[in-house]
């Protein structure tokens, strides 16, 4: 009994002492993000009505992203795959758009984020612009951390 106890608190000094380490976040690479607009009748004005990027984490690389919708979205699923997003106008400027990101992991769980992508908008031919990706790669990280915005 008494060597069994010395072993029992042994062990427990050791997990005590080293708890194992683990990253609670993942880090998301998007490369060719382009947001399509359709000008409103003859105007300067335009509405988004699509967008297409590649998204590389954890569990994928180059995955295609993309969906017709306009902004802010609702939320879109990558392909048959475990990662999803959503577009809404940029926070910091007039030029880029806020990616929101999320990485399912289980039954209710999973990794959140958001982040800008910078763009540059041209004319796309015909009543249309294309917004395209000044920065590449943009990396936003994603967490299971509480939003504190």
């Amino acid at each position: 009994m008494r060597f069994f106890t010395s072993v029992a608190a042994a062990c427990g000094t050791l997990a005590i002492a080293s708890p194992v380490a683990r990253d609670f976040s993942e880090e998301i690479s998007v490369t060719d993000f382009y947001v399509h607009e359709a000008l409103i009748n003859g105007t300067t004005e335009a509405t988004v009505d699509g967008v297409s990027f590649l998204l590389s984490g954890e569990n994928a690389t180059n995955l295609e992203c993309s969906a017709q919708t306009g902004i802010p979205s609702e939320v879109f699923t990558c392909g048959d795959s475990k990662y999803r997003f959503a577009l809404y106008p940029g926070e910091s400027s007039s030029s880029g758009f806020t990616l929101r990101l999320y990485h399912e992991l289980g039954l209710a769980v999973g990794y959140y984020g958001a982040g800008e992508v910078p763009t540059y908008c041209r004319a796309g031919g015909g009543p249309t612009l294309v917004c395209g990706q000044t920065v590449t790669p943009v990396t936003i990280t994603i967490d299971s951390l509480p939003d504190t915005a």
